[in-house]
C-alpha cells in the first residue's frame, strides 16, 4: 500500500508515491496538468516497449484505496520527450516547458533529500538523472524508429553547436545540458526532447543526400554541414 505524496511544482503539485524505494509519478493528473488528454497518453504508453506502466493500490485524500495507474520516472519523462511543445495551448506550455526542464531534479529531490529546493538554485547539490549517448539513441531507435549510430548523432550535436569537435565533449555554454559522471560526459534527462529536436532539425538538412553512403561514414555529417562557430 502506498501513500499519495504531494511534490510542490509551478504553482501546482506532482502527485507521487514510493515503490520499493523508488518513485512512481500517478499518470492522470500529471498530463492533465499540462494540458494533455490522459485517454490518449494512456494508450500511447501501451504501446512502447520502454514504457513501465502499473497499477498500485493507494490512499487517496479521502481515505479510500484506489488502484490507479502509475509510471516510472524513465517513462515519464521518455513521454515528455515525445510531446511538441508547439502542440499544446499558450496557457500549457511553459508547464510543459517547465517539466521537460526540471521535473527529474525535483521529484528525485523530494524522495533523496525529503523536500524540494528551487532546481535553478540547488542544481549544484542535485545529483540529476542522465544516461548516455548510446542509452539516448537506443531511446530515439525505440520512439521514432530510425536506427542511427551513436557517432551520427554525436555528429549531429556537433553541426548544431552542442558538442565541440572531437569525441563527446559539450561546448562551454551547453554544459547545462550535460552532466559529468567523473568519467565521461551523459546527457541530463530532461534535455533529451531539445537534443533530440536538434538532431532533427540536421537530419532534415540532410534529407536530399546520399543516406546510404552517409551512413557508411558517420564523419560525412561534420564534412557536409558547416559547424556553428564562435563558441568554445
Amino acid at each position: 500500500m502506498s501513500d499519495i505524496v504531494h511534490i510542490p511544482f509551478h504553482g501546482g503539485e506532482i502527485l507521487a508515491a514510493q515503490e520499493n524505494g523508488k518513485p512512481r509519478i500517478i499518470l492522470k493528473p500529471a498530463v492533465e496538468h499540462i494540458g494533455l488528454d490522459y485517454p490518449t497518453q494512456y494508450r500511447k504508453l501501451e504501446s512502447k516497449s520502454w514504457a513501465t506502466v502499473g497499477l498500485v493500490p493507494m490512499v487517496a485524500e479521502d481515505g479510500r484505496t484506489r488502484q490507479m495507474v502509475v509510471v516510472d520516472l524513465r517513462t515519464f519523462l521518455m513521454l515528455l520527450a515525445t510531446i511538441d511543445e508547439k502542440r499544446v495551448s499558450d496557457a500549457a506550455r511553459p508547464i510543459l516547458v517547465a517539466y521537460q526542464n526540471e521535473v527529474a531534479d525535483v521529484i528525485e529531490a523530494y524522495f533523496t533529500k525529503g523536500s524540494v529546493a528551487n532546481p535553478r538554485l540547488a542544481q549544484a547539490e542535485l545529483a540529476p538523472m542522465a544516461i548516455s549517448f548510446d542509452d539516448a539513441m537506443a531511446l530515439y531507435g525505440q520512439e521514432y524508429g530510425y536506427d542511427y549510430p551513436t557517432p551520427f548523432f554525436t555528429a549531429g550535436l556537433r553541426l548544431a553547436g552542442f558538442l565541440r569537435q572531437g569525441g563527446c565533449v559539450p561546448r562551454r555554454k551547453k554544459r547545462k545540458y550535460f552532466w559529468f559522471n567523473g568519467t565521461s560526459w551523459e546527457i541530463r534527462a530532461w534535455a533529451l526532447p531539445i537534443l533530440f529536436g536538434e538532431f532533427d532539425n540536421v537530419i532534415r538538412q540532410f534529407e536530399p543526400l546520399p543516406w546510404a553512403q552517409l551512413r557508411l561514414d558517420d564523419g560525412a555529417a561534420e564534412r557536409v554541414l558547416p559547424v556553428k562557430r564562435g563558441e568554445s
